[in-house]
């Protein structure tokens, strides 16, 4: 099995100075076919890195993510491993007391593919760039005529909105997805003077990327 990789040198925009990378992979098992074509990619890598180092131009935070992008499809279309971001965490105390600006902090993790949840804190940062689909799914204390509402927000800004009935009880929920960048933050907050959440694993948060 060969690979081969087209590689420019950075150094001219000229078709011309296009040369192969050639990398025999032994047909042993799919396991050794996996590590081969890892090791290639990392090859390219420094490859781009070095050539890139010798010409006028260095490359930025964006090329370099978009080039670890294009090496996460590859390994994935090839048959290797490639996880994208996901986590579900819920509230386990019987009940939760929140006040104006209280972020929920669903305590039990029970995913948390590329750990951008933080069950201390409550927030979901984004480990790498995309589309992420997000869902909230809440009940409400046992008071009577206390209007529980939640709110998710991307770095403190408010954005989606849902509620349960003033019924004790009451089940609420929201959904939303959002173009992320790496490091953006998600949070779900109650945004009235006061609110109970039920915990007991009745409520949680999960989000994944699409």
């Amino acid at each position: 099995m060969l690979t081969t990789f087209w590689l420019y040198n950075l150094g001219h925009k000229s078709p011309s100075v296009l040369s192969p990378l050639t990398i025999e992979h032994p047909l042993v098992s799919d396991q050794s076919k996996k590590m081969s074509l890892q090791l290639s990619l990392l090859m390219l890598v420094v490859l781009y890195a070095s050539s890139a180092a010798s010409s006028c131009q260095r490359i930025n935070n964006d090329e370099f993510e978009d080039l670890t992008n294009v090496m996460r499809k590859i390994t994935c279309q090839s048959g290797g491993i490639s996880e994208k971001p996901a986590f579900l965490a819920t509230l386990t105390p019987r009940e939760v007391a929140l006040t104006s600006g209280s972020v929920v902090k669903f305590d039990s993790i029970l995913t948390n593919i590329g750990n951008g949840y933080n069950a201390n804190s409550g927030v979901f940062t984004a480990p790498r760039k995309g589309t992420y689909q997000f869902a909230v799914s809440f009940v409400s204390g046992h008071r009577n005529n206390e209007w529980l509402e939640l709110t998710l927000a991307k770095n403190n800004n408010r954005l989606v909105r849902g509620h349960a009935a003033l019924d004790p009880f009451a089940s609420g929920s929201l959904q939303a997805t959002l173009a992320l960048e790496k490091g953006d933050r998600i949070s779900i907050i109650q945004p009235r003077p006061s609110g109970h959440v039920l915990g007991e694993n009745y409520s949680m948060f999960s989000g994944h990327l699409i």
